[in-house]
């Protein structure tokens, strides 16, 4: 069965064997060092035409926004009192908010802390004029509580109105958003005398073992970068181009949910197992409000330390074991918000500094980008001949790649697990 976008029956059988050395990463250790690297290689990838490679997407516009106030003429007399249906209003706003409305949609005006005040209209125009750009809209019914217009601080699209027979309204487009990263090159190097290598069988096994290693290492060396890199340009020492890839954390970061319970003043002197329970839950309500029901996590131990703790506290949730496709074990957590699965990242765990991270993220919208997916560059006949060879065998691995990722809001990076936020 495929797991979170990943392609393919699920396991290694005679019929799918790993066909790339990333897919070979997935298949000795599906819940080693470099997870996230392993399960981008049976997720989708694409090759990149150059070092620096965009992409668009484009979001569920938002159809609403906040309102500064609501005037019974252009701007001049504010609204009181006692709005009748077929009243005609003007309701100011931001620029960038009266860009999602157009005449003939049907509009609600809400007061946020009372919706007992909600009420319909029409809008019959638009103007934009930067911060005093208006709706002009026609009520649909009486204000409900006499006052609540008065009050409103929030519009929001919710229908259209046409008459029979009357022409097509103007179309409201909505661009795409444009994204970009580059792709990095990661070496690890391989050397092996030749003596070493032809003494004995022993010894050629230890190459095989040396071959092994190598690449594990060269797979924790992108997860790494995909994990904690940041999008730069600049000049090597040799005076060429030297790049390195925006990783998921850095993106996250700018665009996706982050919070910390340790230092969230909203639960300033607060216990975890006092009040992490309810911190954990509006980060999960946050972060599945869009998309799908399920995201996976790369946690630390730390974080499934904390969680147990408000189990056994409070007894509320429940964790469960369960192997996915490829042998990946993760640990399915099933929220009132939706299911997550935690896999335990033994980066996150070894390093102090994340032991209580989290990071959730949706896979299928990620993609594995390339200019030059992960080879073995072999000395063809172990011998390292030419000019300046060497009485042995340099090898290595070879790797120029990069991240694409999607939809941020879908994403989060969470802080401060199994922690006590002290009084500040």
């Amino acid at each position: 069965m495929a797991f979170m976008g990943m392609l393919g029956t699920g396991d290694w059988s005679t019929n799918q064997r790993p066909y790339t050395w990333r897919q070979m990463m997935l298949y000795q250790e599906p819940n080693g060092d470099m997870p996230l690297t392993a399960l981008l290689s049976m997720l989708p990838q694409e090759r990149a035409n150059d070092p620096r490679y965009y992409w668009w997407e484009k979001t569920l516009p938002a159809e609403a926004g906040a309102v500064t106030n609501v005037y019974t003429d252009v701007l001049s007399t504010a609204y009181t009192t006692a709005g009748s249906a077929g009243d005609t209003l003007y309701v100011k706003m931001a620029e960038a908010i009266s860009d999602f409305f157009r005449a003939g949609h049907q509009c609600l005006l809400v007061n946020t802390a009372n919706y007992a005040d909600d009420t319909t209209a029409k809008v019959t125009s638009v103007v934009k004029n930067g911060a005093n750009s208006y709706l002009v809209v026609k009520l649909l019914e009486d204000d409900p509580t006499t006052t609540g217009i008065a009050d409103c601080n929030w519009v929001k699209v919710v229908g259209s109105i046409s008459a029979e027979g009357s022409a097509m309204p103007d179309a409201i487009a909505y661009l795409p958003t444009e994204s970009y990263n580059l792709t990095q090159i990661f070496k690890t190097p391989l050397s092996i005398t030749r003596t070493a290598r032809q003494t004995t069988l022993r010894t050629e096994a230890q190459y095989l073992a040396s071959k092994n290693e190598a690449m594990k290492l060269h797979g924790t060396s992108i997860e790494k970068a995909f994990l904690h890199g940041a999008r730069t340009s600049n000049t090597g020492s040799n005076g060429k181009p030297e790049r390195t890839t925006g990783g998921l954390i850095k993106w996250v970061k700018a665009g996706g949910l982050t919070s910390d319970f340790s230092l969230d003043s909203d639960y300033d002197g607060d216990t975890w197992l006092g009040n992490g329970e309810n911190w954990l839950d509006t980060q999960l309500e946050t972060v599945f409000r869009y998309g799908g029901a399920q995201r996976l996590a790369f946690v630390g131990s730390g974080v499934i330390l904390g969680i147990n703790r408000l189990i056994k506290e409070h007894g509320q949730y429940s964790i469960s074991e369960r192997t996915t496709s490829y042998g990946i074990k993760v640990k399915r957590w099933e929220t009132p918000f939706g299911d997550l699965d935690m896999k335990i990242h033994p980066l996150f765990s070894y390093d102090a500094a994340y032991r209580n991270s989290m990071l959730v993220i949706n896979p299928a919208d990620l993609k594995y980008r390339f200019i030059q997916d992960t080879k073995f560059i072999a000395d063809p006949d172990g011998t390292n001949t030419g000019r300046n060879q060497i009485d042995g065998t340099d090898e290595q691995f070879l790797t120029e790649c990069g991240l694409e990722y999607h939809f941020a809001n879908r994403t989060a990076w969470l802080n401060g697990f199994n922690q006590d936020n002290p009084l500040s």
